[in-house]
């Protein structure tokens, strides 16, 4: 057998392995996209529930705000009415999660699903700040004029601060969810926890089939 035919059929061998290579890598990703869909499940009931219940909820407070439009009550008014946005905005972004879960499912590489899971992180977290800063909403919404002059020792020596601290605690974790703080241990433990388990649990699955590139 002359050196050219060993060196052909070395190329076919190569080409046959290089083939079967590339498909049994496609098959690890098919796999592992379709494990890390199934681990976000919860993830997803939780948006569904979350959609649903809020949907009610917001009907809710819009039935109280509309029979409670009087200047008596300006303070619940204005309270339910931040509440109410916050939660529509957060009703929104849900339904933004799920169709990110389902743009999930039809990734077509493994680099798209886990830049999917990353902006679904961060919409998580940006979301969860937004809902914390209207902690002081559930505060506020009782406050009167009349209990301020009726009993301004509680109003001002109790009720007060416990909306300033509400307010100043809203507006840390506002500030404060971020991945740019990444590095502090209370944030680790904090995505450590729930859905962010979840998603890095998927991103987790992902890796292990993010193999590199054959030539």
């Amino acid at each position: 057998m002359q050196e050219t035919e060993l060196i052909q059929i070395w190329k076919t061998y190569q080409q046959k392995l290089d083939a079967s290579l590339k498909m049994n890598k496609k098959c690890l990703q098919e796999i592992q996209l379709m494990k890390a869909s199934s681990a976000l499940n919860s993830v997803r009931r939780t948006r569904w529930t979350g959609i649903i219940f809020g949907i009610l909820w917001l009907s809710f407070i819009g039935f109280l705000i509309y029979h409670s439009l009087s200047w008596s009550k300006l303070a619940f008014v204005v309270s339910a009415l931040i509440h109410f946005i916050v939660s529509a905005y957060a009703i929104i972004v849900y339904i933004e999660h799920l169709i990110l879960l389902n743009q999930f499912d039809n990734s077509n590489t493994i680099i798209e699903a886990q830049q999917k899971l990353v902006l679904l992180s961060t919409s998580n977290l940006r979301v969860l700040g937004i809902l914390l800063l209207q902690l002081p909403v559930f505060s506020t919404w009782h406050m009167s004029a009349e209990w301020m002059h009726s009993s301004p020792e509680t109003f001002w020596g109790i009720h007060v601060p416990v909306v300033f601290v509400q307010a100043c605690l809203g507006w840390w974790a506002f500030r404060n969810l971020h991945y740019r703080n990444h590095e502090k241990k209370w944030f680790r433990w904090f995505v450590s926890k729930g859905e962010f388990a979840t998603i890095k649990k998927a991103t987790t699955i992902l890796k292990e089939a993010d193999l590199p590139t054959l030539s």
